[in-house]
């Protein structure tokens, strides 16, 4: 399942700083999720947590799966820039997950603070919806 896109929808993302590095630099082209997003962003927002706790990146969705864990693996095991322990774990006793595919990568010339985007200022727990301009305001930098 694929939600249609609205042009204007930004997530923000916490990831762990070594799946950031990897999807910067092209190993990690997939980004798996437990959550599902109401709306499907056009763009995701990658927030490296500790120790770096920045915004490094961002990265435009080509579009996003539905499927079991299992059929996720099965589908992105080569895209996805994790080991099998890694991913099972993370699922736990999940039935449905979700892979978000990356279209295109744009690394920041400087990371920014979370307050750069939101007044809020903390980092989400799953993910966040951010206002269209911050996209804008981290091609800036």
């Amino acid at each position: 399942m694929d939600s249609e896109t609205n042009p204007d929808s930004v997530a923000l993302l916490a990831i762990k700083p070594k799946f950031a590095q990897a999807i910067i630099e092209g190993r990690k082209r997939v980004e798996f999720r437990k959550t599902r997003f109401r709306q499907r962003p056009r763009f995701v927002v990658l927030y490296a947590s500790t120790p770096v706790k920045q915004v490094v990146a961002y990265f435009e969705v080509a579009y996003i799966r539905e499927l079991s864990p299992r059929a996720l693996w099965r589908e992105f095991r080569n895209l996805g820039g994790i080991e099998y322990r890694d991913f099972i774990e993370y699922y736990g006793d999940r039935t449905i997950g979700f892979a978000i595919v990356i279209a295109a990568v744009w690394k920041l010339n400087q990371p920014a603070r979370l307050n750069h985007l939101s007044p809020r200022g903390g980092a989400p727990q799953s993910f966040r919806y951010l206002r269209r301009d911050s996209i804008d305001r981290l091609s800036i930098r």
